[in-house]
Parts: structure tokens; sequence; C-alpha cells
């Protein structure tokens, strides 16, 4: 049942090239305390702890008493354009949907847990890579979810407005929806690291995504699961706080203006 659950959430691609030598990017500016403890602020107490059960609220404390420590764990991955492979394991909590027959059909749903320390990161270069997509334009102008500030809520009064403009002089208004089925799953890192090279986003943003989304392991928790990691060479990982800025970079050349 480990490979069918596998093989489903987190479907088999092509491994990646080899990642290039390390080396600092002179374009990437100083981690400060106060990017760490901005990121700590947003950041649940209650949230589930990942594969070494340290919670926020230990990393927050932590970082209360000593400011330096995290900074520097994440100042050398932020200058190198790299996160480590003891970052990028994740626990995976296998969730039986309600009145399904087995987990041998569709009927069940998975809550992937990562190591805090790597979210806090995540978050920090989530909130730079943003400023330097949107200034950029690699972020689709009426983009709402997802984005601080904006929410669903925006689009909805944004579609009835453009309705009502168009209704008032008796024109015919049609909507088309499209619903993305596993998003995160299907962003190909080749695919996004050449998006952000050709959109100019500095070469420690791009360094860094590319070797975040690069040869991930999962261990899936459930009723006598074999509890050992499985590689997985698919997507952007569920839970992390700069999975859906990437998966908006990534589909935003499919958005596109149809003149009235």
């Amino acid at each position: 049942m480990n490979e069918a659950l596998l093989g489903h959430f987190f479907p088999p691609k092509a491994a990646f090239s080899p990642p290039p030598r390390l080396r600092p990017h002179k374009s990437a500016p100083p981690l400060t305390t106060q990017e760490i403890a901005h990121a700590l602020s947003k950041s649940s107490s209650s949230s589930a702890p990942g594969p070494n059960g340290i919670p926020y609220l230990t990393w927050k404390r932590v970082n209360t008493i000593n400011s330096s420590i995290l900074l520097q764990i994440l100042s050398p991955l932020i200058s190198l354009g790299y996160h480590p492979a003891s970052l990028k394991v994740a626990k995976g909590v296998v969730l039986d949907k309600l009145g399904k027959p087995s987990y041998w059909s569709p009927s069940f749903r998975i809550i992937v847990l990562l190591r805090m320390v790597s979210t806090i990161l995540e978050r920090i270069v989530a909130t730079g890579l943003l400023l330097a997509a949107q200034s950029r334009g690699l972020i689709q102008p009426n983009q709402s979810g997802s984005l601080s500030g904006l929410r669903t809520y925006d689009t909805c009064l944004t579609l009835m407005n453009d309705v009502k403009t168009l209704q008032r002089p008796r024109l015919k208004v049609s909507s088309l929806f499209l619903d993305i089925k596993a998003g995160f799953d299907n962003v190909d890192n080749p695919t996004l690291a050449r998006i952000l090279r050709e959109g100019a986003i500095p070469r420690y943003l791009v360094s860094w995504v590319a070797s975040f989304l690069r040869e991930r392991s999962c261990t899936l928790v459930f009723q006598s699961a074999p509890g050992t990691p499985a590689p997985v060479n698919v997507g952007a990982p569920q839970g992390s706080p700069i999975s859906p800025l990437l998966f908006l970079i990534y589909v935003a050349p499919l958005h596109f203006r149809i003149p009235w």
C-alpha cells in the first residue's frame, strides 16, 4: 500500500540534473534578525511539528533567547542559494476520507508535515521572491488568492464589477472557470527555473528555488506503514509557505485578457 499511495500522490518523473557547484551569490542580501522574527511572527505555534518533532513555539523561544542561532543557520543558505537535503524531508500523514470503501480506491488524503526550521527559511525567501516577481511582472495583475492583502473575495468583486459594466450597454456576458487539479504536484522544476531566469529574478533566488524543489523525500504515516523515506521528484511540497507563490509564478503565462 505504501507504493500505491506514493505512486498516486507523488508520481515519478525524470531525475533532476546534478546541482551546480556551490558558490556565494554576490546579489544575495544579508539576512537580518528582523526578517527571521517577522517570519516567526507569521508562524502559528499550534501547527503540527514536522519529522523532527520541533514545533514553532520552540524556535520562537530559541530566537527570543539568542537571535544569532537561526541567523547563523539560515544565512549561508540564502547566500549560497541552497536548500540542504536534511531540510527536504517530509512526513505524510495519510487520512482516510469518510464514507469511502478502502484505501485501495482514491479514498484518502495526505497532510504533509515539514521541518519547522525549513518553513521559517521558506517564508523569508517567499517574501523576497514575491517582491521581485511583482516588480518584474511575473505575477498576473488580476491574481488575488495566495497573495498578502488580496483574497478570493476581491476576485468576486472584480468579476461582479466587470459583469455590471458590460451589462449597462446591454452586452452579453459569459464567464469561464477552470479548476487545475493537483496544481502543486505538477510544478516542473526546470520550467519554473527558466521562467525565473527569463524574468530577471536574482540568481540566488533562482538557485535556491531549484535546490528547494530538487530531490525531496517523504515518509508516509499510516497503520503498518514501513516508515522508510521515499524519493519525491514531483512538484512543490504541500504545506510550504512558498509553494503557493511558486505555483502562481508557474501558471501566470496561462492568464490572458480577451479584448472587449
